[in-house]
């Protein structure tokens, strides 16, 4: 009988327990995904025909000629004031005036060990898809909701792998988001992936490579910092900072790129800061900017983007950030995005030791009103100093800083060979103590000087440098080849002379082999035919020959 009972209290304890919850493993949510010391394997399964939905037309081209000509259409839209849109394509960026418009393929998906199907798959990026092309390693984009409304996944309805194909490193992206978050702004968190791909009947389970894993700015992400995503969310991409373009908001949808569907309200509230900006006098924008804009959270994002001289960014004037407004305070935020250029890395403004030294107060040559302006109002820029010497002691601190590097350094290169032949030296110059003739960017030196940089800045011995688009280009990590050719033409040439002396010497045809053929002929002649005359010239020329042909290698090595 007790025997009875015993098994009774038993199932009433079991079915109390499922009740209230206890015993049941907790699902796993989208911090999982995240951390740099995480790494999740992600492995795509997908269709042939699914696959070619996301591969580009076949009339678009992808190579330096034709990058040239749509660098050439985006440079004639920037200074006629238009957007940065082509109407070769729906896709804002620089892939847009290629003709790029990503597709998204369906596809199955085993993320952290979990299968999700039918998602919706496509490649991402601008600059970082056409650099991808080349190794043929490219940036992911999963939409869980692409083909079904009510698909998620660990609470997220999107996720980025990003090939970190310009950031050797697979660390600048992630310490700035890092950053940022630490400075008490909204950004994106990060992890890292090991990424592999299975097309049926083509491949099985082909390693990609190591990606990071970066979260998308949408709904869920709003509700996880705001607690609330009723705000306007959106995503300029448009030559200048926040543009007036009127009282028609066709122009605004085009170029501000709204990411959730504005209510007539917030319409009007982006047309009239934007009139504030660039219309008001500046008493006027005085007396009434900070009835619009979040001041305090405007001045630490600026000064989060000095800090790691992060260019590519709305310091650029055209793309990689977000801007929302804030529904509790109907005030606008300014978030960061896409930030693999970061770390002074973006070779396209200034040289590496300009970036190094970027100003803290006038960052770029072009004129940004709504910086310049806020930065005007009296207070704001002592504010804005405070914020980076706060940095510069602590989220910016240099111990902390290489501790960092260190820690995320050694948990991401024991992976990093999944990147291909040469990542893993890549990965090391990055990593480097000082810059080298390939990697002039390592990430504890940047970090050496900006901190040096910022602080003469703040104490007044120096003002630091201005960068911008259209300048000289940045020619440094050119020099050292530069001189090792100089000094072969050099030496060549010294071989050239003697060539031609001592075959003349000989005979007038060799003379004249040696004019024309040097240093292959004064080699032959000094081997095979005239020892006598013409060995310790031969010798030299050998010589030369080896130089050109060890100089060629190292070139083809370094710039393959």
């Amino acid at each position: 009988m007790s025997r009875f009972y015993s098994v009774i209290f038993f199932a009433v304890a079991m079915s109390l327990g499922q009740a209230l919850g206890q015993g049941e493993k907790p699902s796993a949510g989208p911090e999982s995904l995240f951390g740099l010391d995480n790494v999740i394997d992600v492995h795509i399964r997908i269709e042939p025909e699914e696959w070619a939905k996301l591969q580009p037309p076949a009339d678009v081209r992808l190579d330096g000629e034709a990058v040239g000509e749509a660098f050439g259409d985006l440079i004639a839209d920037a200074t006629a004031g238009g957007h940065f849109r082509s109407e070769k394509s729906t896709r804002p960026g620089l892939g847009g005036y290629l003709g790029l418009d990503h597709q998204y393929g369906r596809a199955d998906v085993e993320i952290d060990g979990e299968t999700v199907r039918g998602v919706g798959l496509r490649y991402k990026g601008n600059g970082t898809f056409i650099e991808g092309h080349r190794s043929r390693r490219y940036s992911f984009k999963i939409d869980f909701n692409e083909y079904d409304d009510d698909l998620e996944f660990r609470g997220l309805t999107k996720i980025n792998l990003q090939n970190n194909v310009t950031d050797p490193s697979l660390m600048r992206e992630a310490l700035s988001y890092e950053l940022f978050r630490e400075a008490k702004i909204p950004a994106s968190r990060v992890g890292y992936a090991k990424v592999y791909l299975t097309i049926s009947g083509e491949t099985k389970r082909k390693p990609v490579g190591l990606f990071t894993v970066v979260e998308q700015k949408d709904k869920r992400f709003l509700k996880h910092n705001y607690g609330s995503s009723k705000g306007l969310l959106m995503k300029p991409s448009t030559f200048g900072l926040f543009r007036y373009f009127g009282d028609d908001w066709d122009e605004y949808e085009i170029g501000f790129v709204p990411k959730t569907e504005p209510t007539e309200e917030q319409k009007k509230r982006v047309m009239e800061f934007a009139r504030l900006i660039h219309k008001a006098d500046f008493d006027e924008f005085e007396e009434r900017y900070a009835d619009y804009l979040d001041v305090d959270q405007f001045l630490r994002f600026v000064a989060c983007n000095v800090v790691v001289c992060n260019l590519d960014s709305f310091f650029g004037g055209s793309q990689n950030h977000y801007i929302y407004l804030e529904p509790e305070s109907n005030r606008f935020q300014f978030l960061p995005w896409d930030m693999d250029h970061s770390f002074g890395a973006f070779h396209m403004m200034g040289t590496p030791d300009a970036r190094r030294d970027l100003s803290i107060d006038r960052p770029v040559t072009d004129k940004h009103p709504i910086i310049d302006r806020v930065l005007r109002v009296p207070g704001n820029k002592e504010r804005y100093h405070a914020h980076l010497e706060d940095y510069l002691n602590t989220i910016f601190d240099e111990d902390k800083m290489f501790r960092k590097i260190e820690s995320v350094g050694a948990f991401v290169r024991p992976m990093v060979s999944l990147n291909g032949s040469g990542a893993e030296a890549r990965f090391d110059r990055v990593l480097a103590e000082e810059p080298s003739w390939e990697e002039q960017h390592p990430l504890k030196f940047f970090v050496t000087k900006r901190r040096e940089s910022i602080r003469a800045q703040l104490d007044g011995s120096s003002s630091g440098q201005s960068v911008g688009f259209g300048g000289f280009p940045d020619i440094g990590q050119f020099i050292p080849w530069i001189i090792s050719a100089l000094v072969l033409l050099f030496l060549n040439t010294i071989g050239w002379i003697w060539g031609i002396v001592v075959g003349f010497r000989g005979s007038t045809l060799w003379g004249c082999l040696n004019i024309f053929l040097s240093p292959w002929a004064p080699a032959i002649y000094g081997f095979a035919v005239r020892r006598d005359l013409g060995f310790r010239c031969a010798m030299f020329a050998t010589f030369c020959i080896i130089g050109w042909i060890v100089f060629v290698a190292a070139v083809v090595a370094q710039f393959s």
